[in-house]
């Protein structure tokens, strides 16, 4: 479907994952019923000399449900706060910029380690009111460089799991002391999902999860400050009617099961 680019990648483990999700945009914007409209990330695909083929399809729905809700609730935040600071951290080659076109009054960082950053100009650029940022997410001293002074939205999508619990909890912590007010949204998977995919994700990447989320609530007491606005399963999306007969049919079925419904669910907090 996508014919091989010019520019190789040399990515490994986490940051390889880039690739996964930007594939799966990217085939939503060819699918019957496109969810996400991502013409961006088809565009920078074939920009790319990668072997896409190795790449689990399976997941590839999930990320774009994952994706447009993630878009809608940012959406939402700078319909109420034209003004906000938007923070995308590990965006990797994320096009959230693109899909959303925030408002003039916004400011908008994307963030992820160096060599990520290095491959992301090759298709972006900063201007105004748009930077990306060169720096490992848990690092911190990145932080210093964002304004303190406009309400944020945070989006941390698909990168939080690659952490562990006690960098995920400091990286929160940070992130609720520097900034008054704002949202953060992001991705939690469980047990089930986690284990039931870390052999190809290795075998594909090298990468391994290893935040693992069963009870939601655990998520809530890891910081005081977070207030938890939303928590939902992505099998549950309003946009799965649009996705093939034979994938709604499957979701159907895992929702009825508590440890497959809740192979993936997105949580958005205020503080």
């Amino acid at each position: 479907m996508f014919l091989n680019g010019t520019h190789k990648i040399n990515l490994t483990e986490e940051k390889e994952t880039l690739l996964i999700t930007l594939y799966a945009k990217a085939l939503d914007s060819h699918s019957k019923h496109p969810i996400l409209h991502d013409n961006k990330a088809e565009e920078i695909l074939q920009k790319i000399d990668y072997d896409f083929e190795k790449i689990n399809h399976f997941g590839n729905e999930i990320m774009v449900l994952r994706a447009k809700q993630l878009d809608t609730w940012l959406q939402e935040f700078l319909k109420k706060k034209p003004e906000a600071t938007v923070l995308n951290l590990g965006c990797g080659l994320d096009t959230r910029i693109s899909r959303i076109n925030p408002p003039s009054t916004a400011s908008w960082f994307d963030v992820d380690f160096p060599e990520v950053i290095e491959l992301r100009k090759l298709f972006f650029s900063n201007q105004e009111g748009y930077e990306m940022i060169s720096s490992s997410v848990t690092e911190l001293t990145w932080l210093d460089q964002i304004p303190r002074n406009k309400p944020v939205m945070i989006i941390a999508e698909g990168m939080l799991e690659y952490l562990t619990k006690d960098e995920v909890k400091k990286l929160l912590n940070r992130l609720t002391r520097y900034f008054p007010h704002g949202q953060i949204a992001f991705d939690v998977m469980n047990s089930f999902a986690i284990n039931s995919g870390k052999e190809r994700l290795k075998e594909t990447t090298g990468a391994v999860h290893k935040w693992i989320v069963n009870d939601i609530q655990d998520v809530d007491r890891l910081n005081s400050k977070l207030k938890r606005i939303s928590a939902f399963s992505v099998f549950k999306s309003k946009y799965v009617h649009k996705l093939p007969l034979k994938v709604r049919l499957i979701y159907a079925a895992m929702t009825v099961f508590p440890s497959l419904r809740n192979m993936m669910r997105l949580l958005l907090y205020r503080f």
